[in-house]
């Protein structure tokens, strides 16, 4: 079976992510015949060259590109592999594939619903999504939220959950030496990973940070990511708030925090919620329980109150009560603990994903 994926970056977003696990998950599973297709010259997950796959780079932008250039480049390198299966990561990129292509040869998928936001009309999103809709074998998300906010026929929609990868279990830590370099001296420790972006709610997460801090001294939070708003939540802290509060920007070493952690929390925008969060799932798969934002795709992995919960009312001093309830629970946090893995463990892993795929390649053969 070949099969080419095509995307339109490989940056650190959700679905790049996605795309990486599933080619290493198929890599493990003997498919080694795999066409990558990466339309702009944005490649964060550098682990893609490890792989055993051709990896084709369009570079559009630098190049500049017309839509009819880029199309061309698209038809030529897809009729030189010769796929069976053409599986688009990107609305752009799906739209490449099908101008490219008005009588295809191969089956086409579409994997770029990792969203729950509904693409309105008239946008460009909207006529694409409609498009990929008749063009399309089959359109994959990974919650059941984002099938529904893009309106997917049942007939063509197909949920399929992120896959966590089981090789980093072994990413064993020394809680101390890494408590220790991150200057980390209190019994509790608490993070958010997630981008400083308007998608998710840092200053929600940082106020009720600083309330805490304020009322007790055994806390530390962690914010861990990069991204447009860093600076603006840099801003937001005082030299006192610091010692307590440590942004430590994009990490290579998230694992390990994760395991150094009593709980995590994740403050999303309540308007554009999560599809499914990887930060929740990789939290979860190391036994860290996880205070999330309701809505989106979060309620299809934790069942508040058994291995995680869900915010009831998010404002900084709901969430500081939250927070400090489950912390000082030990034994429910415990529970949780357990059952937060336990759930990973029998529906979130990458042999799964890896599974589902091959059977949903096979269904279409």
């Amino acid at each position: 079976m070949k099969i080419t994926h095509i995307i339109d970056t490989f940056g650190g977003g959700g679905k790049e992510r996605r795309c990486l696990q599933l080619i290493q998950g198929l890599n493990k599973a003997g498919y080694k015949d795999i066409q990558v297709i990466i339309v702009n010259n944005d490649i964060a997950y550098k682990e893609l060259y490890e792989c055993e796959c051709q990896v084709i780079v369009i570079d559009r932008k630098n190049r500049g590109l017309s839509f009819s250039a880029t199309k061309k480049e698209v038809k030529r390198h897809i009729s030189a592999f010769s796929p069976d299966i053409v599986q688009a990561w990107g609305m752009m990129s799906a739209l490449f594939t099908m101008v490219a292509f008005p009588f295809m040869k191969f089956k086409f998928i579409c994997s770029y619903i990792g969203s729950i936001i509904s693409p309105k009309f008239p946008s460009e999103l909207w006529f694409i999504n409609n498009f990929c809709k008749i063009r399309s074998k089959v359109i994959i998300a990974n919650t059941k939220a984002g099938i529904k906010a893009f309106g997917i026929p049942e007939q063509k929609a197909k949920v399929v959950y992120n896959g966590f990868n089981e090789d980093r279990f072994l990413n064993i830590v020394n809680i101390n030496e890494k408590r220790k370099e991150l200057g980390i001296d209190t019994k509790y420790v608490v993070a958010m990973v997630a981008t400083f972006s308007n998608n998710k709610d840092y200053p929600c997460y940082i106020n009720a940070a600083k309330y805490i801090i304020s009322k007790r001294d055994d806390i530390t939070f962690l914010a861990v990511g990069s991204g447009a708003l860093w600076e603006e939540i840099n801003n937001m802290l005082n030299e006192n708030d610091r010692k307590r509060i440590k942004l430590l920007g994009r990490r290579k070493d998230v694992d390990e925090i994760y395991q150094i952690c009593t709980m995590t929390v994740l403050c999303s925008n309540t308007i554009t919620k999560e599809g499914l969060s990887n930060s929740i799932m990789e939290s979860m798969a190391f036994g860290t329980p996880v205070l999330a934002t309701d809505g989106g795709g979060t309620p299809e992995i934790i069942k508040d109150g058994s291995n995680g919960f869900i915010i009831k009312e998010q404002t900084p001093e709901k969430v500081a009560e939250q927070i400090l309830g489950i912390i000082d629970d030990e034994k429910s946090l415990g529970e949780t603990s357990v059952k937060s893995k336990e759930t990973v463990k029998s529906d979130f892993l990458l042999s799964r994903m890896t599974t589902d795929y091959i059977k949903l390649y096979n269904s279409l053969k």
